[in-house]
């Protein structure tokens, strides 16, 4: 990405932060409803990537609107006393003087009482409005660590020979790998999908190497046409689609004009996916793409709805730009098995596999590691249980520019992801590390295969029942104190994860009744508060609850 690329890309960025930082006033909707908030109650949901700032009580002030939210999103809020709230439509949300207050433009929001707990209010949420029906992503998702290399492109060069040099030193690492992700940049522009010869002279021979290893080749590709290109003319009234128009429009009434979008690569026009038969061509497009290189599946990027709020209309003229992102979730879901996908809206149930929003590589901040934990653990509160935390280290490109790259966050986090339904590298840590920081994010790579088999049967539960694969202690643990930030989660009913994400080393775990085994066989008895000092890097602490259930 060069310097123009990076300026534009932090423009839709600060763009789109002052979207999620709720740019509305309240109560200027035709519906507002406000729900008093009872003693201690705490709420979850509603936009996954504001996760980190949950749960929500009565001291918060966040406001946001779901109609321009990115990441994982969706129309519910689920509350620690056992109700929720839901609409099939967007909705902004804010807490303000005791009160939970929603602005809807098509009716008057209630909470259902479902339970008293928050377990009760998401389960009976996911049966009224998720689409849990036994199906997950391929278990190799869960079973192996993944690798994508755009940090690595980006560093050293968006062409074939750094493909190729970090696909041949990542056979030679010893790293285990199972899905192999070529990021974006390969194509010679935007809609064509072909390799820029110029850099990419033999993409088959690359994709054939990656095979060849036993890897999923998995590849980046967004919706979007350049508007001056070959494809933009074809996709507009040709003859061999039948006359039809696959671009979505201009706001304007009336007009033919296609919409172009502003997103951090230029200006686009985009594939109307509300159109079945552009859908269709789509789909088309792209699985013969893929067949042409031995290609698996494909990473779905910008389906942020604020890129299409400002100046789109569809042939559908009751979709808005969250169900446009809807769409191109559910696209991904169900024609791609093998598929990554970072922003989705109300899709909870459908077996797909979210990433968070790019992380920088930095302990703290809004994209800083301390924010991977709530982000997941609120996806899973959405129905999308499948969900990965961006790559280890980070996945904010600039980062990896703008400061040395600290080995010690390197393997905390590689600790933190071990333990996650999914695990993603992209720098290449014997470029970077030590060769003891190398070994102690191969020990992690191992644990999380280690893991592998418990992973899946929670995957699997998932997938029939509606759970969480990673949970909130409040969820597993209702009314013991839990109803506040957390950086330690459940995985599964069964073991407590308590991953390190301060540079000190120390940690402080807090155990719930029962007794519980650590990873150095130590038993202890609960409630318990232990303050770990010390830890070393090469432990991610974490705590088996004896006696429950398989």
């Amino acid at each position: 990405m060069n310097r123009t690329m990076y300026v534009n890309r932090m423009a839709i960025i600060v763009s789109a932060i002052s979207l999620l930082s709720g740019m509305w006033t309240l109560g200027a909707a035709p519906f507002v409803s406000e729900i008093p908030l009872r003693d201690g109650e705490r709420w979850w949901g509603g936009g996954g990537g504001d996760g980190q700032n949950q749960p929500y009580g009565a001291g918060d002030t966040r406001r946001i609107d779901l109609r321009t939210h990115g990441n994982t999103a969706s129309p519910l809020l689920i509350s620690s006393s056992g109700r929720y709230v839901w609409s099939e439509k967007p909705f902004a949300y804010a807490f303000q003087d005791g009160k939970l207050i929603l602005d809807s433009d098509v009716e008057s929001i209630t909470p259902v009482e479902a339970g008293t707990t928050l377990k009760d209010a998401y389960l009976a949420a996911a049966k009224a409005h998720m689409r849990f029906d036994g199906r997950t992503p391929p278990d190799v998702f869960f079973a192996l660590p993944q690798w994508n290399n755009w940090i690595e492109i980006f560093l050293h060069g968006m062409d074939q020979k750094a493909a190729d040099d970090y696909t041949a030193e990542l056979a030679k690492s010893g790293f285990p790998c199972g899905i192999y992700m070529m990021d974006g940049g390969w194509l010679s522009h935007q809609g064509s999908y072909e390799f820029y010869e110029k850099d990419f002279p033999d993409p088959k021979r690359l994709f054939a190497r990656i095979t060849a290893q036993g890897w999923i080749p998995l590849i980046w590709t967004a919706h979007f046409v350049s508007p001056d290109s070959r494809e933009y003319k074809r996709l507009r009234y040709h003859k061999k689609l039948n006359g039809l128009d696959y671009l979505a429009y201009r706001k304007k009434p009336g007009s033919k004009e296609a919409a172009v979008v502003r997103w951090w690569s230029g200006i686009s026009a985009i594939y109307d996916l509300t159109k079945p038969a552009a859908r269709d061509y789509y789909v088309k497009t792209l699985r013969e793409f893929a067949a042409k290189y031995g290609i698996k599946g494909f990473k779905f990027d910008a389906g942020d709805p604020h890129f299409f709020a400002e100046d789109c209309r569809f042939a559908d003229e009751k979709a808005e730009p969250v169900d446009y992102t809807r769409l191109y979730a559910e696209l991904a879901a169900n024609e791609f098995p093998y598929h990554e996908i970072r922003v989705s809206w109300k899709c909870g149930g459908l077996p797909l596999v979210t990433r968070l929003g790019d992380r920088a590589h930095s302990w703290t901040g809004s994209r800083g590691q301390d924010t991977v934990v709530p982000q997941i653990i609120t996806a899973g509160l959405l129905g999308c249980p499948y969900s990965l935390a961006d790559m280890v280290g980070g996945g904010l490109e600039v980062s990896f520019v703008e400061r040395e790259i600290d080995e010690k966050l390197f393997v905390r986090s590689a600790a933190l992801q071990s333990l996650m339904p999914m695990m993603q590298f992209s720098p290449a840590p014997w470029r970077h590390l030590s060769a003891e920081g190398v070994k102690l994010c191969r020990s992690f790579a191992d644990l999380h295969i280690a893991f592998a088999p418990y992973i899946l049967t929670v995957a699997r539960h998932a997938a029939a029942t509606g759970e969480p694969i990673v949970r909130a202690m409040e969820y597993e643990f209702p009314h013991q104190g839990f109803t506040r930030p957390m950086q330690q989660f459940m995985l599964g009913d069964r073991w407590l994860v308590a991953p390190v994400i301060t540079p000190d080393d120390a940690k402080t775990v807090e155990l719930p009744p029962g007794k519980w085994r650590d990873d150095l066989g130590t038993l202890h008895e609960g409630p318990k508060t232990l303050h770990l000092t010390h830890v070393p890097l090469n432990r991610l602490p974490r705590y088996e609850r004896l006696a429950a259930t398989p």
